[in-house]
């Protein structure tokens, strides 16, 4: 019990050793996810300083398009990340890093195959926030990852045919942003 009450009172001194003022949060929705089948997407933000921020990102996709062939891109994933900004917190240039999680099952989209494993990464990028008014922002962004995923590979979304089965490191793309910011 004494290990409970030594947290929490941690926990309260350092969040009040941090000094707030108005506007210093953000929800925001990346749209480009919407257009991969109907991504589900979230970030919540928080700048402490005026040249940092801190965000959770979530994203959900249960979905499946079932037209003359299976076309999945289901994933439950998250990040917790950090930007620097050139200029000001929300606004101009930033540099961002992030660290993810997902689970992800894809399947009819860029081949015939069907991929579905587990992937951690650590992900650097940038990008640009233009400031629609006092209130709304839209950002672009753009990143490479590089990590470790463990998949299983089948031959076909339906038929369950294992064709590959493996760990490996890899580099990708991430990041890929058009999101609309509310400043909080």
């Amino acid at each position: 019990m004494k290990k409970l009450y030594f947290i929490v009172a941690f926990a309260l001194m350092t969040s009040c050793a941090v000094k707030t003022y108005g506007q210093n949060m953000h929800v925001s929705a990346n749209l480009l996810d919407y257009l991969n089948l109907g991504t589900i997407n979230g970030e919540f933000g928080l700048s402490p300083w005026p040249n940092w921020s801190f965000y959770a990102r979530a994203r959900y996709n249960p979905f499946t398009l079932k037209l003359d062939k299976q076309i999945q891109s289901r994933v439950a994933g998250g990040a917790l990340g950090a930007k620097y900004w050139f200029w000001y917190w929300g606004s101009g240039w930033f540099a961002d890093a992030h660290l993810g999680y997902s689970v992800y099952n894809t399947a009819g989209i860029w081949n015939k195959y069907a991929y579905e494993g587990e992937a951690v990464g650590i992900s650097a990028g940038g990008g640009y926030s233009l400031m629609l008014n006092e209130r709304w922002n839209l950002d672009f962004a753009l990143g490479v990852q590089g990590g470790y995923t463990s998949y299983t590979k089948y031959a076909c979304p339906k038929c369950g045919k294992v064709t590959d089965k493996g760990k490996k490191i890899y580099v990708a793309p991430s990041n890929i942003l058009v999101q609309l910011t509310l400043m909080l």
